[in-house]
């Protein structure tokens, strides 16, 4: 059973790659209990290591005729390392480490209010996947030879910590939430779920079909506190918890976009593929093989048990990989990411001064691309993400399009609106059984339907 309870709302600039919409639980083979596949038989079998990643910083400013400003310094960044071991003729095992950091502080200063908001998340993931280059996915109704996943199971670590302080005629009033939360996974697929023709030449669109067997937990802990911010005071401290074991059915529909996504050229020069997976289910999947249930995921813009305690929205738009030829099949080897905050409980009319502001419209955005690098420099990116306002470097470690794009407006906006707004009235969340209610996979980027 789940205990819910609270009253906030969620702030600003959240997101991460979304990189497969994979909706699946994924876990082992039944009565599996290690956190990892099978050990492997062979001490001495051959890996590979590989990495990518990226991380953008955006500062800047607006105001408004009115005497209004806002000035924000923004970062958002991730980074996975692949390791590929052999475990047969027509299998490996893939470790993938995946981290993710966004640090964001905004400072407002109007006629009647000065008030300063932060912002952090972190979030570091680890998978097991079981891969088989012997599946089988459909283009045009015929089989063809792809990379496929036998069993996957994933271990999820995150936080959220976010802050508020407004003043206002010489008194200042404050309001905080603290998330922290983690989840354990796992899933067999019977056949091997296939994921990516072995050759994606003339292959725009596939699908494939697997059942599931999935087990998987989860929880979370959030504690929030109000010192008169929107007239309120109090605090608590509640937790949510759920879990998924229904084994079922899983679609797959993959799509090539490299057409019309136009493909960074990255300093290894190597040829790739831009590709859309796209499966729908309770789960979301972050670069390639972590699998997160959407009940839990933090930053996945699905509905959580404590939204009521939070400071405002937030979504996930889109992830697009990027594929290269490994040893073993197809190989993700660089990603790019787009994702947003809402703006919906927003309103340009309830500023606390008439006229122009810089509440006016607009929804906040941000793309990084994840260019290919060594395990060294993702390792170097790690700290960054880790320790939020830190030396920006690093930025020359990936070359390409390590790019966050903030809507300086539609920033403004959310914050303005966060302080006119305040926090809203108490209410109970919706009880949670691990579900958390229909959550639709993010939209992935144009275009998905067949050329």
């Amino acid at each position: 059973m789940a205990k819910l309870g609270g009253t906030k709302g969620w702030l600003v600039l959240t997101g991460v790659a979304v990189l497969m919409t994979l909706a699946v639980v994924p876990t082992l083979a039944a009565g599996a209990a290690s956190a990892s596949p099978a050990p492997l038989t062979a001490a001495d079998s051959p890996t590979n290591q590989w990495a990518y990643g990226g991380i953008g910083w955006s500062n800047g400013s607006v105001t408004s005729g009115t005497g209004q400003s806002m000035t924000w310094n923004a970062s958002f960044g991730w980074t996975v390392i692949f390791t590929e071991t052999s475990t047969g003729n027509h299998t490996v095992m893939v470790e993938e480490q995946r981290t993710v950091g966004i640090d964001l502080t905004a400072q407002y200063s109007g006629l009647l209010y000065q008030a300063t908001y932060t912002f952090q998340g972190h979030e570091h993931d680890t998978a097991f996947a079981n891969l088989t280059n012997d599946s089988t996915v459909y283009v045009n109704g015929s089989p063809v030879p792809a990379l496929g996943i036998d069993n996957d199971s994933t271990s999820i670590n995150g936080s959220i910590a976010e802050a508020i302080s407004v003043t206002h005629n010489g008194t200042t009033k404050t309001a905080s939430l603290d998330v922290t939360g983690w989840a354990k996974t796992s899933a067999s697929f019977t056949p091997a779920l296939g994921l990516i023709p072995l050759n994606l030449t003339g292959a725009t669109e596939w699908n494939s079909t697997s059942t599931i067997n999935p087990s998987g937990s989860w929880n979370i802990t959030w504690a929030w506190q109000n010192n008169g911010f929107g007239g309120s005071t109090g605090s608590g401290t509640q937790y949510s918890n759920g879990s998924v074991n229904t084994p079922g059915n899983v679609t797959l529909t993959g799509y090539d976009v490299t057409d019309t996504f136009h493909v960074p050229l990255f300093g290894d020069h190597v040829p790739r593929h831009a590709i859309v997976l796209i499966v729908s289910g309770p789960c979301g999947g972050y670069d390639a093989f972590v699998f997160v249930p959407r009940a839990f995921d933090l930053f996945g813009g699905g509905q959580h048990a404590y939204d009521s305690d939070a400071l405002g929205s937030a979504s996930i738009s889109s992830q697009t990989l990027f594929v290269s030829q490994g040893s073993f099949g197809p190989q993700v080897s660089a990603g790019s990411t787009t994702f947003g905050a809402g703006t919906a409980s927003v309103s340009a009319v309830g500023t606390p001064v008439t006229g122009a502001s810089p509440a006016a419209g607009g929804s906040p955005g941000s793309t990084v691309t994840g260019s290919p690098m060594s395990v060294a420099q993702a390792q170097a990116i790690n700290n960054q993400l880790n320790n939020p306002g830190s030396s920006s470097s690093a930025a020359p470690l990936f070359g390409v399009g390590a790019l966050v794009v903030v809507g300086a407006v539609a920033l403004a906006a959310i914050v303005l609106g966060v302080l006119v707004v305040g926090r809203r009235s108490k209410q109970n969340p919706p009880s949670n059984n691990g579900t958390n209610g229909p959550v639709s996979a993010p939209p992935a980027p144009a275009p998905l339907s067949p050329k």
